[in-house]
């Protein structure tokens, strides 16, 4: 009711578009029976009006409007039918009865679009139910649906967030003490600042993971500029240190004639040169590297001709700023000596030119070691996560999903089968499976006879083979026993602790309401759900490592809470395909039309983090681009060093120094800078990684040694680097070096 009442009442909104999403199901073709396993996605006709979806056939404007029509995307149209050419033709649901007409056909989605739909039916289809529409009527509170607004011209989003806001709480009924609170998102806004937000159309965690997020563009865009700042920082290192090799020409100008203002430009525009050479060849080097990018990070990422001017744009301006800040210093720093010593030969090297190099070196350096700081703390996590036990066996689990009634109903029967089958060692059935990727529903829960408030804990439906097949442990009871126990529960640790249950004694708990992520509803029948109490298992993670472990109530598989929706099978590991297709073979004699979905758990559960490893792997390249740059700038820097001092170290190795002394000499200034980024950059790494930490309920702690292999990293590279140059000079014949003057 929401949506059409504030497009009604609220005179900043021009037009409203609405679409959920509930689940998946065979769409198939009834001419041939082509079928394939799609999402089911509902919308009005505002959602085809509100977004200029681009059209193959049909009208897609009004192609929503009447019950029983559906708008197919171009890959799903040729799937179905070898065409495009289908308005007017038929689809049909494997759940519903009534065919749906084809109304038109749009083209692909975009690779980065937010919408990923491959069909979606008319709203009216549902709405024409008589029941389904006195329930939409009723409800306010509902976030099954994802609303778009239209808002007129220089409408204002927050005082029409506070409008809708005012329209709920006059219609809804909320209990005592709460509160509700609605805000718009701008829908540029919706992929990378989604965080937090439960979109209740969407049926997959897995959907939300797909956002991106603007706190990792923002920390890789600042490691970004670290490399580039770190290459500034050796340009104007390098060409402040060679300056003596440029005094005669610099002096010759100046006493020609030349103004300070001609030889700034002068050096600049060799900096913006140099620059500009570098981004054409960065640009094509990018272009080589892309295909490769693109399949590590899932994206579809091009750069060409055809690439948004303004990415050209931002990136030439990127070089030009580059060039002119590293090329800055130096220009203003040559230009500025007295002609007359530059044409006698004199060494230009001043103390304040001196320090800003020296503090140069440190900080690029610094960033260098938070930066491998990092890599290695990001390293550590994910091993961590990867190792951690999770309360339950992840290895060998093999999960197939129910997709149809037939199926589900038939359970029992496909359970035994399984379990007949060679190489598997338990089945289970269940409603979802620990480390779920889709939302878990949850539900309100209390001690019957208790007037306190409700408390909130999710729900998994299981049967008794649940915790052998899941190795799950019962710490108090006993476990169920097969249809004796349909209406009995098992508590985790957490959730007997907030309803104070310490000994299972079939003592009951009521359970009145479930949602699955949003809004409260009742249960089937509007009954109350009152099961006795007969164990307490060890808490285990069947969520995100990222989330902590919160209260679960398991009721037996058949409950009015949660239909069942997967098998879970123990195997030993081999001949694993042997008992995918025996395990099809049993699907198929119950329903031949039933898509045969599988997958290994512990993949699954990967998927979690796989984000976490793409950053990790990222990082890493980037640290280690940030330290070979630094390092090409130590070594630039040292063969310079040793150059101005050629002569000191011939006259010192006729003395009778040794190789070792002399490397000694050359490399302690150096080092020494080193030890002071790494003094400077340790706390700041720290409280960086610290912060990212944060994101996960279990998590490592940065210990002491991470600090010391950190620092130990960089200072050894930069020993390596350094000592090179220095014994090369230390080697050389002094009598050489002595000889040319």
């Amino acid at each position: 009711m929401l949506a059409e009442n504030a497009k009604k009442t609220i005179p900043e909104i021009e037009n409203v578009a609405r679409f959920t999403r509930t689940g998946r199901a065979n769409l198939e073709n009834p001419e041939n029976k082509n079928s394939f396993y799609q999402t089911v996605t509902i919308a009005n006709n505002g959602f085809m009006e509100l977004f200029d979806f681009a059209p193959i056939a049909g009208d897609p404007k009004t192609a929503l409007k009447e019950p029983n029509s559906i708008v197919l995307v171009e890959d799903l149209a040729r799937q179905l039918f070898n065409s495009v050419d289908v308005v007017g033709k038929t689809v049909k649901w494997a759940f519903m009865e009534t065919p749906l007409k084809i109304t038109a056909v749009i083209k692909n989605h975009p690779r980065n679009s937010s919408f990923d739909f491959a069909s979606v039916y008319s709203e009216a289809t549902i709405l024409s139910d008589t029941g389904f529409a006195n329930r939409a009527i009723r409800d306010w509170t509902s976030d099954d649906f994802t609303i778009f607004t239209l808002l007129k011209d220089h409408s204002d989003p927050s005082a029409v967030s506070q409008k809708i806001t005012q329209l709920v709480k006059s219609n809804a009924n909320f209990q005592a003490g709460s509160s509700v609170a609605f805000s718009l998102q701008a829908l540029k806004d919706i992929h990378l600042r989604s965080e937090g937000i439960v979109d209740g159309a969407r049926n997959s965690n897995v959907d939300a993971m797909n956002n991106g997020s603007i706190f990792y563009i923002k920390i890789f865009g600042l490691v970004a500029i670290f490399v580039l700042f770190i290459a500034c920082i050796n340009y104007m290192n390098l060409t402040t240190a060679k300056a003596s090799s440029r005094s005669k020409e610099i002096g010759i100008r100046k006493t020609s004639g030349a103004y300070r203002g001609q030889l700034i430009r002068q050096f600049m525009l060799e900096s913006v040169l140099i620059t500009l050479v570098s981004f054409f060849l960065a640009a094509c080097l990018v272009n080589l590297l892309l295909p490769a990018f693109n399949q590590f990070t899932n994206k579809q990422l091009t750069l060409g001709y055809h690439t948004d001017y303004r990415i050209w744009m931002f990136a030439f301006l990127a070089a030009l700023v580059t060039g002119i800040l590293s090329g800055s210093y130096p220009a203003f720093l040559l230009s500025g000596f007295n002609p007359v010593l530059l044409v006698k030969g004199a060494r230009l090297q001043s103390k304040n030119d001196l320090s800003l190099r020296k503090g140069l070196v440190i900080l690029q350096f610094s960033i260098s070691v938070i930066m491998i700081f990092a890599t290695l703390v990001l390293f550590l996590q994910i091993r961590y996560i990867n190792n951690k036990d999770l309360g339950f066996n992840k290895d060998l689990l093999l999960v197939v999903d129910i997709n149809s009634g037939k199926v589900r109903n038939a359970a029992a029967v496909i359970n035994s089968e399984f379990s007949k089958i060679p190489h598997v060692k338990n089945t289970s059935t269940t409603s979802r499976v620990p480390g779920e990727w889709k939302i878990i529903p949850t539900v309100k829960v209390r001690n019957e006879g208790n007037t306190e408030d409700y408390k909130i804990s999710y729900f998994l439906g299981v049967d008794e083979h649940f915790t052998n097949t899941f190795e799950v442990k019962i710490l108090k009871g006993r476990n169920f026993s097969g249809m004796n126990d349909t209406t009995s529960v098992i508590l985790n640790e957490s959730a007997a602790k907030i309803l104070n249950i310490t000994e299972p004694s079939e003592q009951l708990v009521e359970v009145p309401m479930m949602a699955f992520g949003g809004s409260y509803s009742n249960l089937r029948g509007n009954k109350v759900f009152k099961a006795k109490v007969i164990g307490i298992a060890k808490d285990f993670n069947f969520q995100s490592l990222k989330e902590k472990i919160a209260p679960l109530v398991m009721g037996y598989q058949y409950n009015p809470v949660h239909v069942i929706d997967y098998f879970t099978s123990k195997i030993d590991g081999r001949d694993p395909n042997a008992t995918l297709e025996k395990m099809k073979e049993v699907l198929a004699k119950i329903d031949m039309n039933h898509l045969f979905e599988y997958h290994y758990l512990d993949q699954q559960l990967a998927i979690f983090y796989q984000e976490d490893v793409r950053r990790q792997k990222i990082l890493i390249w980037a640290a280690l681009a940030a330290v070979f740059i630094a390092c090409m700038g130590l070594f630039g820097l040292a063969t310079y060093a040793a150059e101005q001092r050629v002569k000191e170290i011939g006259v010192r190795k006729v003395l009778g120094a040794s190789v070792r002394n002399i490397t000694t000499l050359l490399s302690k200034d150096f080092i020494k800078l080193v030890i002071i980024s790494i003094v400077i950059a340790s706390p700041v790494a720290y409280l960086l990684m610290n912060k990212w930490l944060r994101e996960f309920a279990y998590r490592i702690r940065i210990e002491w040694w991470i600090f010391v292999v950190s620092g130990f990293a960089a200072l050894a590279i930069a020993l390596l680097t350094v000592s090179f140059q220095a014994i090369k000079a230390a080697v050389a014949n002094p009598i050489k070096s002595l000889r040319t003057e």
